[in-house]
C-alpha cells in the first residue's frame, strides 16, 4: 500500500462540496487508516497483522470518533481502491426531502408556510388536515420542522425574513415626482375623555408622497375600518391629485376589496409590503414618529375631549409646523415646496361628483315586502315598486348621508331614512279618508 498524501493533497481530493461533519468524519477515518497503515507496510520489519493492527485502532479515539475494527478494515480496503475520496461519508441524494409526504403535499405546506410567516407549524399543519389536504396520523411534525429547515422556512429565519432574498434594509431610494408613490399606514392616538363621558381610543390614518414627504392627508378616527382609510384616500386624493402608486402594509383594513376596485377606478397601482418588512415603509414610520414626538406630545399639557377638536388641531400643526419645515432627508428643501415645484406634472382628481361615486361602497340587497333595505343596522325607505326586487345599493359607510339605489344597472333613486311616524301618520289619514 502507498503512503498516506499529504494534507494538501487530500484537501484537493476531498474537494469544497461536502458538509463539515462529513468532511470531519471522512479525515478521522484517514487518520485510523494511516495508523493502521503504519503497522502492516511492507516497509515495516516489525509489522503485524492486519487484523491485529485495527483491532489496536479500535481502541483508539480518532477526533473523538471510535470505529469497529470492521469500520477500519472496510475503510482500509476502501482507501486502497479509492484514496481519499472514498472515505467520504456518502450524502443521501434525498437529504432534506421529506419521504412521508408527497410532493404536492410539500408544496401546499410550503406555500402555506409562505402566505402565513406568523402561524404556528402546529396550528397551520391541523388546519390542512381539518380541510383533507394532509393525511392525519401519518406523518410527524418533525418531518414537517425538517421540511421547513431544508427550504430556510424554520421559525428562527422567519423571524429574521431569511425566507426573503432582499429582505433587510435595502438601498436608499426616491420617486423622482410627487404622487408617483403614496405610502399608507395607520398607527394608534391619543385616547380621548370626551364631555358625556365615553373614552374614544383613536387611530391616525394618513398618506405620505414618498417623492416630497408631504402628508397628503391625515385624519384621526374612533375605529380602524376600511371606511375610514377611504375616507383619507378620498380627501387626499381631491386636494393633492391622484397617485401613481399606493403602498401599504398587510393590515386587514388595506387588503379590503373595495379599495382595490376604487383604486382600478382611479387607476391607481395598489401594492402591499411584504411581511417582516416593516423597513420598506420607513419614511411614514419616521413621520409617525414625529407626530407623536411634536404633536401628541403637546396635547399632555393642553389636552383635548372631542374627535372633530383633535382632527382640527392635527390639520394646523401639519400646514404649520411640517409642511413648512426644512426636512433633513430632503437636503433642506420643506415638503409643500418639494411638492409645487412639480405641480404641473399632478393627474387630477375627478370633480367631485365623479370622484364621491367612485367610493361608494355597493352591497346586493333584496327589497323588504314594507319597501325598505337594512344598510348598518339602519333602515331606508324605497319605492314600493322595488319590492321583493334585488337591488344595488351605493353609500358612504362613514356618513350613510345619501344612499343611491340601482336596479339592473341603472340609477333609481336616493333612499330616505326610514320614518315610522311619520308613515303611521300618513297611513292615518289614508284610513280616515279613504
Amino acid at each position: 500500500m502507498a503512503d498516506c498524501p499529504a494534507m494538501d493533497e487530500i484537501a484537493s481530493q476531498i474537494g469544497l462540496d461536502v458538509p463539515a461533519a462529513a468532511e470531519r468524519k471522512a479525515l478521522a477515518r484517514y487518520a485510523a487508516v494511516c495508523w493502521v497503515n503504519d503497522r502492516v507496510g511492507e516497509d515495516n520489519p516489525s509489522g503485524c497483522a492486519l487484523q491485529t493492527a485495527v483491532a489496536q485502532a479500535s481502541q483508539k479515539s480518532w477526533d473523538g470518533l471510535q470505529f469497529s475494527p470492521g469500520s477500519i478494515e472496510r475503510y482500509y480496503y476502501a482507501y486502497r481502491r479509492g484514496r481519499f475520496r472514498a472515505l467520504v461519508p456518502a450524502v443521501r441524494v434525498d437529504k432534506g426531502r421529506c419521504q412521508i409526504l408527497s410532493p404536492a403535499q410539500q408544496e401546499r405546506l410550503l406555500k402555506m408556510r409562505l402566505d402565513q410567516p406568523k402561524m404556528t407549524a402546529t396550528v397551520l399543519v391541523r388546519h390542512l388536515i381539518e380541510r383533507g389536504e394532509l393525511p392525519a396520523g401519518a406523518f410527524s411534525m418533525s418531518s414537517v420542522y425538517r421540511l421547513f429547515a431544508a427550504h430556510g422556512l424554520d421559525r428562527d429565519s422567519l423571524a429574521a425574513g431569511a425566507f426573503q432574498p432582499d429582505s433587510g434594509p435595502q438601498k436608499a431610494f426616491e420617486t423622482a415626482l410627487p404622487n408617483m408613490l403614496w405610502m399608507a399606514d395607520m398607527m394608534y392616538g391619543p385616547t380621548l375623555a370626551t364631555p358625556d363621558g365615553k373614552v374614544v381610543h383613536t387611530r391616525l390614518f394618513a398618506l405620505l408622497d414618498d417623492h416630497s414627504r408631504l402628508c397628503t392627508y391625515g385624519e384621526y378616527f374612533g375605529s380602524e375600518g376600511s371606511e375610514c382609510f377611504l375616507a383619507v384616500l378620498q380627501a387626499a386624493v381631491r386636494s393633492r391629485g391622484v397617485p401613481d402608486k399606493l403602498y401599504t402594509d398587510n393590515g386587514k383594513v388595506f387588503l379590503c376589496r373595495h379599495l382595490h376596485v376604487v383604486c382600478a377606478n382611479l387607476g391607481i397601482k395598489l401594492s402591499h409590503a411584504r411581511p417582516y418588512a416593516a423597513w420598506s415603509k420607513g419614511k411614514i414610520e419616521r413621520f409617525f414618529r414625529t407626530v407623536q414626538g411634536q404633536f401628541q406630545a403637546r396635547l399632555a399639557l393642553d389636552p383635548v375631549r372631542e374627535l372633530a377638536e383633535l382632527n382640527a388641531r392635527f390639520a394646523m400643526w401639519v400646514e404649520r409646523d411640517y409642511h413648512p419645515v426644512e426636512h433633513r432627508g430632503l437636503e433642506g428643501e420643506c415638503p409643500s415646496t418639494r411638492f409645487l415645484a412639480a405641480a404641473q406634472t399632478l393627474r387630477s382628481a375627478p370633480p367631485d361628483e365623479e370622484l364621491r361615486r367612485l367610493f361608494l361602497y355597493q352591497d346586493k340587497r333584496r327589497v323588504r315586502k314594507d319597501a325598505t333595505v337594512s344598510i348598518q343596522g339602519r333602515y331606508f325607505e324605497l319605492s314600493p315598486a322595488l319590492r321583493g326586487q334585488a337591488v344595488e345599493v351605493r353609500y358612504n359607510p362613514v356618513r350613510l348621508d345619501e344612499v343611491e339605489i340601482w336596479h339592473q344597472k341603472r340609477f333609481v333613486q336616493v333612499a330616505r331614512p326610514l320614518d315610522r311616524q311619520l308613515n303611521a301618520r300618513t297611513s292615518s289619514r289614508e284610513i280616515r279618508h279613504g
